[in-house]
C-alpha cells in the first residue's frame, strides 16, 4: 500500500490516533490531524485543527483514518463518504500494511482474556505479537514487526471501519447488548461484529459459540471453515467439555484431551475462553504438553474476576472490566457462594432485564448501587420487587456498606455492568480505586 504523498487525515488523537500519525509520517504521507481537544502536543510536519472537525479541513483528504473514540456516524464522516472519500479504522490500515497471518478475537465479553491466553499459548513455540484493543495499537507494530502471527483483540468500533480485513483465524465469543449509546441499534452492532469474517474464504477458520443464538444467526452465511464450541451441546459442536476436560469432535484432534483441574481462571464462562484459545493453539501447531502447561500457568487479566484478597472471612473480587450486564451475569454465575454485589456506572443505553432476572434467582445478599445508573437501577429494582439494595454517592461508601452487609464466608463482588467514564478515566482506574478502598479498610482493622 503506497501512501507516499497522499493526503491522509487522522480523526482523534488518543493512543491509537498518535500511533497512526507516526506510522503515516514514516510512510511519507501528508498527514493532517483533526481533534476535538484544544490542547495537544503533536509531532512536527503535520497540519492540525483542534477543538472541532470542520469540512474545510477534512474534505480534501484522499483517505480518513478514524480512531476508536470517534463515532462512525459523525456528520463529517457521513459527508466525507458521500463525497467519495474512503473512511477506515486503524485496524484496516494496519491490515493493508502487513502480510503476516492474523488471529483476530472479538465478542461482547471475554475477548481480552481469550486474546491474552491465546498469545500466552502461542508464545511457547511461536514468534507472535499481541496487539489491538488490548491496549497496543496494531498500526504501531506492523512497520517494524515480522512475527509468525499477530494476535489481535478487535472491538466492534474497530471492525466497523474495515473493508478488506481478513484474519486467517477469527474467534467470535458471544454477542450481547452493549455499546448501544455508540451504535445506532443492536442490528448495527451485530453487523460490525460480522466484519470479523465477512472477507474470510474457505481456507480460513472461524471459531464460534454454538450456545449464543446471536452468534449462530450471524455466522450462518460465513464462507470460512466453522469450528463451534459449546458448554451445553457436545453432540453438535467440535469443541466441548467432558469430565472436566476439553474434548474435540474433530478428526485431527479426536484423541486429545485438555485437563482443566489446575486452571487459575474463575468461572464457567472462562471455560469457553480456554476452549477457544486451546483450539487456536492446536491449529497453529502447539504441542499438547506445552499447551496444557501454558493454560495452567496463565494468570487472570487484572480487573477480570480477579480474586485479590481474602481477609476477615471475606473474599474480594475485582471485576471492574464487566462493563455490561452480560459480563456481570457471568460473574454472578461464577461465584456459587453468597455474595454482596457493587453495581452501576455510566449508562450505555443497555437492557438490564436479564440481569434483573439473574439477581432474583441467585444468592446475592445485598446490592450497592453507584454511578450514573444508580437511580435508573433503583427504579428498576423497586418495579421488580428487589428489596435488598442501597444507593450510594461514592464507590468508597458503597464498598464499606457492602462489607457491613456481608457475613463470614461471603464474596464482595465489584462487577459494575456499566462503563466507568462517569466517575473514572477507565475500568482499570475504577478497579484500582476499588482495591485501594478495600486495602485501606483492611489496614484500619489491623
Amino acid at each position: 500500500m503506497d501512501l507516499k504523498g497522499k493526503r491522509i487525515t487522522v480523526i482523534g488523537y488518543g493512543k491509537t490516533g498518535e500511533a497512526c500519525v507516526r506510522a503515516l509520517l514514516r510512510l511519507g504521507a501528508r498527514v493532517k490531524l483533526s481533534e476535538r481537544k484544544k490542547d495537544l502536543n503533536v509531532p512536527n510536519g503535520i497540519e492540525v485543527e483542534l477543538g472541532r472537525h470542520t469540512e474545510e479541513f477534512i474534505l480534501d483528504s484522499d483517505l480518513i483514518i478514524v480512531s476508536p473514540g470517534v463515532k462512525w456516524n459523525e456528520p463529517i464522516l457521513e459527508r466525507a463518504r458521500s463525497n467519495g472519500i474512503e473512511v477506515i479504522s486503524e485496524v484496516e490500515l494496519a491490515y493493508r500494511l502487513t502480510n503476516t497471518p492474523i488471529i483476530a478475537i472479538t465478542g461482547t465479553n471475554g475477548k481480552t482474556t481469550t486474546t491474552s491466553l491465546t498469545a500466552h499459548i502461542l508464545s511457547t513455540k511461536k514468534d507472535i505479537k499481541l496487539v489491538g484493543n488490548i491496549g497496543i495499537p496494531f498500526i504501531g507494530e506492523v512497520l517494524d514487526s515480522k512475527p509468525e502471527y499477530f494476535v489481535l483483540e478487535v472491538s466492534s468500533f474497530q471492525l466497523q471501519g474495515t473493508t478488506f480485513f481478513r484474519p486467517k483465524i477469527g474467534v467470535l465469543l458471544n454477542i450481547a447488548s452493549d455499546h448501544l449509546n455508540w451504535h445506532n441499534s443492536m442490528e448495527e452492532y451485530i453487523e460490525a461484529k460480522k466484519k470479523l469474517f465477512t472477507n474470510q474464504e474457505k481456507e480460513d477458520i472461524l471459531i464460534y459459540n454454538r450456545d449464543d443464538s446471536n452468534v449462530v444467526e450471524a455466522v450462518k452465511d460465513a464462507r470460512s471453515r466453522g469450528i463451534s464450541f459449546s458448554l451445553e451441546d457436545k453432540d453438535k459442536s467440535e469443541i466441548y467439555i467432558k469430565d472436566n476436560s476439553i474434548r474435540f469432535n474433530m478428526p485431527e484432534f479426536s484423541n486429545l484431551s485438555i485437563p482443566l483441574d489446575n486452571i487459575k481462571l474463575i468461572g464457567r464462562h472462562n471455560l469457553a475462553n480456554i476452549m477457544c484459545a486451546s483450539i487456536v493453539g492446536l491449529l497453529c501447531g502447539i504441542p499438547l504438553d506445552d499447551l496444557v502447561k501454558a493454560i495452567e500457568t496463565f494468570t487472570p487479566y487484572p480487573h477480570t474476576l480477579e480474586r485479590f484478597l481474602d481477609y476477615a472471612g471475606l473474599t474480594f473480587i475485582d471485576d471492574s472490566k464487566a462493563t455490561n450486564p452480560h459480563a456481570t451475569i457471568s460473574a454472578l454465575r461464577s461465584i456459587t457462594r453468597d455474595k454482596v454485589l457493587i453495581l452501576g456506572g455510566q449508562d450505555k443505553g443497555m437492557d438490564f432485564t436479564d440481569l434483573l432476572s439473574e439477581l432474583k434467582r441467585t444468592n446475592v445478599r445485598h446490592i450497592c448501587l453507584i454511578g450514573e445508573t444508580r437511580e435508573k437501577l433503583r427504579e428498576l429494582f423497586v418495579k421488580n420487587d428487589i428489596k435488598n439494595f442501597s444507593v450510594h454517592n461514592s464507590l468508597e461508601e458503597a464498598v464499606l456498606t457492602a462489607i457491613d452487609n456481608a457475613k463470614k464466608g461471603d464474596f464482595i463482588l465489584f462487577s459494575p455492568a456499566c462503563a466507568s467514564f462517569d466517575m473514572f478515566r477507565n475500568y482499570a482506574e475504577r478497579g484500582e480505586r476499588f482495591k485501594e478502598i478495600v486495602y485501606r479498610w483492611k489496614s484500619s482493622k489491623v
